[in-house]
């Protein structure tokens, strides 16, 4: 653990008073856990802050201690000195916040991708590590602030979902033990895995069988694929769905090395945002970051902003190319 960029992040948030704390467009888990657990922090060493996001906290979020206190515009007549961006790689991924934001402020840069981009003024990057959520319990015990069960809650939120409940090789031994103090001290695996996972709305269901029909298949089964469309939104007359899980599906198809989620739903026609996932040893973060994207080695995401014909083509052509240079 990197305790020299972290002790420069703590001095910086000893000595300035009003922060802005943001993350990534689309949230999920560790974006919104570590955001509550950063907006605790400060409040304990008595400075303003607020978070601010472009998009809605997820449903099967919703229940978590603080949501509430998640803006999505700028507070009027706030002045912030500092704006932290968390589980951000690149700073453009925090969508509309990034755009509003002064040149005067100072960016710090907390994250675990390795695709991160170092883009702050300050910037504590562990690659190495679960989740931010994990480095935020870090960074809470190295200042000295006492936890309360809200605060273990969001943590235990962060971790968990960015380890795919700890299926997922950035799971490590720190990792585990950090959740055993989180269990120690009172949060309940039973209680946090049903609030999260098993909170599903009917259409979240019917959409998944769907997507499953769409599954695909390369490469003597090593490349598994599906996709959601905005016309199979229409037809269950919805305007969204939550999706995180829905790439674990091919990616637990006996064989497959990469899975690839073609998902039209999240920012409509015209652009597909694409998941990838690896039980092999191919990088799907050296074939994202080839479209602008990232994320680690086992999972990794971009953006193409064209229909989902040509996303398709361009896509799958690189994941063979990476399966063949295995």
């Amino acid at each position: 653990m990197n305790f020299k960029d972290m002790d420069v992040i703590i001095k910086d948030l000893k000595e300035k008073d009003n922060f802005i704390i943001t993350s990534h467009v689309k949230p999920e888990g560790d974006s919104i856990g570590s955001q509550l657990a950063m907006l605790y922090l400060l409040a304990k060493i008595g400075k303003k802050a607020v978070i601010v996001d472009q998009d809605a906290v997820p449903d099967n979020l919703r229940f978590l201690p603080g949501v509430k206190n998640i803006n999505y515009e700028l507070p009027m007549g706030y002045h912030p000195e500092v704006v932290v961006f968390l589980d951000c790689p690149i700073r453009e991924r925090a969508g509309s916040v990034e755009r509003c934001l002064d040149e005067a402020m100072v960016i710090i840069n907390i994250d675990h991708h390795v695709s991160n981009e170092y883009y702050g003024d300050v910037n504590w990057v562990e690659s190495g590590m679960s989740s931010v959520g994990e480095m935020a319990y870090h960074l809470i015990k190295r200042v000295g602030v006492e936890m309360d069960d809200a605060i273990r809650r969001v943590i235990y939120t962060a971790i968990i979902t960015d380890t795919g409940m700890f299926n997922y090789d950035n799971a490590s031994g720190m990792t585990h033990r950090v959740v055993g103090e989180l269990i120690d001290a009172g949060v309940s695996p039973r209680i946090m895995h049903g609030e999260i996972f098993e909170q599903k709305p009917v259409a979240s269901i019917k959409m998944l069988g769907k997507v499953l029909m769409t599954v695909e298949t390369e490469e003597d089964s090593r490349i598994a694929y599906i996709t959601l469309t905005r016309e199979m939104l229409t037809e269950e007359g919805l305007d969204g769905v939550s999706t995180e899980e829905f790439i674990n599906y091919p990616r637990s198809i006996k064989g497959v090395e990469i899975a690839v989620f073609f998902n039209e739903a999240m920012w409509g026609p015209g652009a597909v945002n694409i998941s990838f996932r690896a039980n092999g040893n191919v990088d799907v973060n050296r074939i994202a970051s080839l479209f602008g994207g990232g994320g680690h080695k086992k999972a990794a995401g971009c953006f193409l902003k064209c229909g989902m014909g040509e996303a398709k083509d361009k896509v799958l052509a690189e994941v063979r190319k990476a399966l063949g240079r295995e």
